[in-house]
């Protein structure tokens, strides 16, 4: 019978998600290191060195090449500091490739660690994804205190704005909320969060029903860089922000994302690169690169937009040779290895 000869590796998995994964040790003693999955992890540590600030990648691969699977496991190295964690693992990889093995080992046992932020959202808006994502990530690692107040503050400019723009609005907005405006806006600094819900209670009533939303008009890149700022003194070399599955969003919103959103994504490419020490990684994960999404039909000043975007990323690749196939196949399998192994050689 071929049951008797061959059988499926105990942990292999062919589809990963990165943020429900994440800190699965499964997932990592389970994982195939390919050649060129080692070839991703190798230029990712490499650029968590002082003298290598190549921090805006696009990885893409076709469905199926282990891009998440790769990624999760390079999250892990960078955040995890047990090297006990990571033991069969290194065992493989010593096996294959003995440089990334070293670079594996020295990362560990180094002060360096790596906030992972994992933006895996469908939203048509980047600055709620961007934000979102912070805001879980610092919540899941305990880290709520270093995030902005951006709920407090968006909605004290939100009324200073009425203030100058819409006296109308600003003027029933103090007959509603019960309080002299002084008081409120106060409250509103001093963080109080009945303020803040009182804020959202009468915002509908003053906007035809529409909802608050906070993201709105803020910076992303300077959150992001406030709150990188505020992780070395809890003992964070940086953060590490990866977008799964970006290709998603360019296939939704390629044509419909606005100058301000294109702009954040420069931006954000430009602080990553430019960042020396405390560090700020950005990494777009699609099945394509960003110029293959571009239709034909989009408005010149939208191509030039998405195209000065992926010229501030570092693009690397899974290979799709079938000789990673195989190897995926040879690992896979805890029965005939060595016939397996005749076929990959």
């Amino acid at each position: 019978m071929l049951n008797d000869k061959i059988e499926i590796a105990r942990g292999f998995q062919s589809s990963v998600n990165i943020e429900y994964d994440f800190n699965d040790k499964g997932k990592i003693s389970g994982f195939i290191p390919t050649s060129s999955a080692l070839d991703i992890i190798n230029s990712i540590l490499v650029n968590t060195e002082s003298d290598h600030l190549d921090r805006a990648k696009i990885l893409t691969g076709a469905y199926g090449r282990g891009k998440s699977h790769t990624v999760l496991v390079a999250l892990s190295i960078l955040y995890n500091k047990d090297k006990r964690y990571f033991n069969k693992l290194l065992d493989k990889i010593k096996d294959i490739n003995e440089d990334t093995y070293k670079r594996i080992k020295n990362y560990i046992s180094s002060k360096n660690r790596l906030l992972p932020v994992i933006i895996n959202g469908n939203s048509g808006n980047l600055t709620q994804s961007f934000l979102g994502a912070l805001q879980q990530a610092l919540k899941l690692y305990g880290l709520d205190d270093i995030m902005p107040e951006t709920h407090f503050v968006a909605a004290s400019n939100t009324i200073n704005m009425w203030k100058v723009k819409y006296p109308d609005t600003y003027k029933s907005f103090k007959d509603k909320i019960g309080m002299r405006i002084d008081r409120f806006t106060k409250a509103l600094s001093a963080n109080d969060v009945n303020a803040y819900q009182k804020f959202n209670e009468v915002y509908p009533e003053l906007t035809a029903g529409s909802v608050f939303n906070p993201f709105v008009g803020f910076n992303i890149v300077d959150v992001y860089d406030k709150v990188n700022t505020a992780l070395k003194d809890k003992n964070f070399t940086g953060m590490y922000v990866v977008y799964d599955e970006f290709g998603k969003y360019l296939e939704s919103n390629i044509a419909s994302a606005n100058e301000s959103e294109t702009k954040m994504l420069q931006d954000f490419a430009e602080k990553c690169n430019r960042e020396a020490s405390q560090q700020l990684h950005l990494l777009l994960i699609c099945h394509k690169d960003i110029s293959n999404y571009i239709d034909m039909n989009l408005p010149q000043e939208k191509v030039n937009g998405w195209r000065g975007i992926s010229g501030r990323f570092e693009h690397i690749s899974i290979s799709n040779h079938f000789h990673q196939m195989y190897e995926i196949i040879a690992y896979s399998l805890t029965k005939g290895e060595d016939i397996m192994k005749r076929i990959i050689q």
